[in-house]
């Protein structure tokens, strides 16, 4: 894992446990960096009858995800571990699987920003789950899980 030179900080766990808590983080930064280009892949090819909304709607997704990644980035340096964003670290890191890539239709990216959305909180759920014995990072994960489950029900809602 990679660590890097930091002030003192006033988060009391071990070496280890810091190193732990920030692989998890970093797993998350890469599901959450994913999900925002799922979002924006959407928000420029999306047509249908809903256009605007969804147009509107997936941007709004990507901007709320990209603000996510930027406080889970921030949490692990305040454990003293480095943020790791880059693309190859998404590409090794993320679970989130296929995207309808080649798709304009607003069902499959809808399905697809859903499905993305729904693996990226449950991912996080169980890194939140493991925090008890750190509760600021459990506390961001909270946040990011509530507002990934609010998206996921109005994407959801489209596909009634």
């Amino acid at each position: 894992m990679a660590t890097a030179t930091a002030a003192k900080n006033t988060v009391t766990l071990s070496a280890a446990r810091k190193n732990e808590i920030a692989a998890d983080l970093n797993t998350s930064l890469a599901h959450l960096i994913d999900l925002a280009l799922r979002a924006k892949q959407a928000h420029w090819n999306v047509t249908g009858p809903n256009f605007h909304g969804l147009h509107e709607t997936f941007d709004a997704i990507a901007r709320d995800v990209r603000d996510y990644a930027d406080d889970i980035a921030e949490r692990a340096r305040a454990l003293g571990a480095l943020a790791q964003g880059t693309l190859s670290d998404v590409s090794v890191k993320s679970t989130l699987g296929g995207f309808p890539a080649d798709a304009a239709d607003w069902k499959p990216l809808v399905q697809g920003v859903h499905d993305a959305l729904v693996t990226t909180s449950q991912v996080i759920q169980g890194f939140a789950a493991r925090t008890e014995d750190d509760l600021a990072t459990q506390d961001v994960y909270i946040e990011v899980i509530r507002g990934l489950d609010k998206w996921a029900w109005m994407l959801a809602s489209h596909l009634a």
